[in-house]
């Protein structure tokens, strides 16, 4: 742990260290809970991760905190050559959450969607698990989705062989025929890009966002991502459509907007989410 202690050294903080416990951080980092005499921490470190990959979150989390959205304040990051990289942050003491925080975090949503930039993408590429996500400004969102998200993970999904070739002829027709699938140019929302049920806490102060992917583009794809792997709770879904009504057509494209995180773990986690892709595929090509 002498590079967590070494983090936190060059913090600031030279009390004694307390504890150091290893805790969920999701399947990427290692994370784990750290205490001094003076505060408490949260610190992920990574040995294999690109050396922007903990800036990049960095600043998403910076991004997001500046229009208003609860998040943990960034600390530092240590990045050594050839050694464990390590990211501390203020530690989060996180509570069950309840149909008013599902609300609350509904409300929240709602708000950050609500910054707007007339470019879909961000001035900086960042990344979407371990994988790099583009984000070269585009105005047009069916080009930008087409060829920097679904495009982007169709020639990494090529070049790793998690394409077979009926999956690859219709992922290609499919990006041919997007501008009639999406079927609308919507405003470019700050996004945060990996919504699902994990990257949340409740406080009792309210909803904290964690893990960020930042970009502006389409909010219905930030939405169709919580409806994966279970989907948020009733609560948070009628008080995101009182503070900010999605589009009835909506629907029609949340699977296509699925595709992309579908895509995602099929490249990071294998065949198991084949089937889902090819679902989807089938559905919108013939």
């Amino acid at each position: 742990m002498k590079h967590i202690e070494e983090a936190i050294r060059k913090s600031g903080d030279l009390t004694s260290i307390e504890v150091v416990e290893g805790v969920s951080g999701g399947s990427i980092n290692k994370a784990y809970y750290v205490r001094t005499k003076d505060r408490e921490y949260f610190a992920k470190s990574n040995s294999s991760a690109p050396e922007d990959f903990f800036h990049a979150e960095k600043d998403g989390l910076e991004l997001l905190g500046r229009h208003g959205v609860s998040v943990p304040e960034p600390l530092l990051i240590l990045s050594q050559e050839n050694r464990e990289s390590v990211f501390l942050m203020e530690w989060i003491r996180s509570v069950s959450s309840s149909n008013k925080g599902d609300r609350a975090l509904g409300s929240l949503v709602a708000s950050l969607h609500q910054k707007k930039e007339n470019f879909a993408g961000l001035h900086q590429d960042n990344f979407i698990g371990e994988l790099d996500q583009l984000n070269e400004p585009t105005t047009d969102w069916v080009i930008f989705f087409r060829d920097q998200r679904l495009g982007r993970m169709q020639n990494l999904a090529r070049k790793k062989g998690k394409l077979t070739k009926e999956r690859d002829k219709r992922l290609s027709k499919l990006r041919q025929r997007l501008d009639e699938i999406i079927g609308h140019q919507p405003d470019f929302s700050l996004l945060h890009g990996d919504l699902w049920g994990g990257n949340w806490l409740m406080t009792d102060e309210g909803p904290y966002l964690i893990d960020p992917a930042v970009y502006y583009g389409d909010r219905e794809i930030d939405i169709a991502f919580t409806y994966l792997f279970g989907g948020y709770s009733k609560a948070f879904y009628d008080r995101y459509q009182a503070d900010f009504p999605l589009e009835k057509e909506f629907t029609d494209r949340l699977p296509i907007y699925q595709l992309y995180y579908l895509l995602v773990h099929l490249i990071l986690f294998g065949e198991s989410y084949g089937s889902a892709v090819d679902r989807i595929l089938q559905k919108y090509t013939f």
